[in-house]
């Protein structure tokens, strides 16, 4: 793959449309996991691809859901059991594909490159679905030394966009007791707007790949 850097005036450009979508953090909705999203969007027998899988524990949920599902798993680390090691290796064609908490531990180079690998392999009118920190949440994010890239939720639309997805939407994902979300999205939600800090954790993008025009 092509290690050259990204293009910072073309991710500024793709940034900014994103941001007339959602102009700020709290325009971002918010869904309680990104369980009861992919959920939505799934369905049995489908063809699926998960990137970074490390061991795999989403496809038991995913064969929980729907038995027939045809599991695919990409990751670099040799000590666990993928069915890919290598980006370029990646084949098959896949309706949906998965990536949970990957995104950050790469360079945004890097990130464009996975991108633009899984919309080679995706079929028309599949969907992307990626979930990173939240950085308006910032514990979430500095706990782990492994994090690399801090994205926010206009520069994660952005770059799908780069690789050449559509933005379907993101979800900022809350999930909490009834008297939680009554004390972070009611009292003391002038407080966190007011601080720039979310109560939200981890962002959630879904993206789709254009279906080929009619002849």
């Amino acid at each position: 793959m092509d290690q050259s850097n990204i293009s910072w005036s073309e991710l500024y450009a793709a940034r900014t449309k994103v941001q007339k979508r959602y102009r700020k953090i709290w325009d971002v909705p918010i869904a309680r996991r990104y369980s009861t999203v992919i959920h939505k969007y799934g369905h049995d027998g489908a063809q699926v691809l998960e990137v970074g899988a490390g061991g795999r524990a989403l496809q038991n949920r995913l064969k929980k859901w729907w038995p027939n599902t045809q599991y695919k798993s990409y990751d670099i680390d040799l000590n666990t059991e993928q069915d890919f090691y290598e980006l370029d290796d990646i084949s098959g064609v896949y309706e949906m594909i998965y990536m949970i908490e990957v995104i950050e531990h790469v360079r945004p180079e890097i990130a464009k490159q996975i991108l633009t690998k899984c919309y080679e392999v995706m079929a028309p009118g599949g969907l992307l679905f990626v979930t990173t920190p939240n950085i308006y949440y910032p514990p979430n994010y500095l706990r782990d030394a492994t994090h690399i890239t801090p994205w926010c939720y206009d520069e994660l639309g952005a770059v799908s966009c780069m690789a050449g997805f559509e933005l379907k939407s993101i979800y900022r994902l809350y999930s909490d007791s009834f008297w939680g979300k009554l004390l972070h999205r009611v009292l003391f939600y002038p407080v966190h707007k007011a601080l720039g800090i979310d109560f939200a954790k981890h962002l959630l993008l879904v993206a789709r790949k254009p279906v080929a025009p009619k002849a």
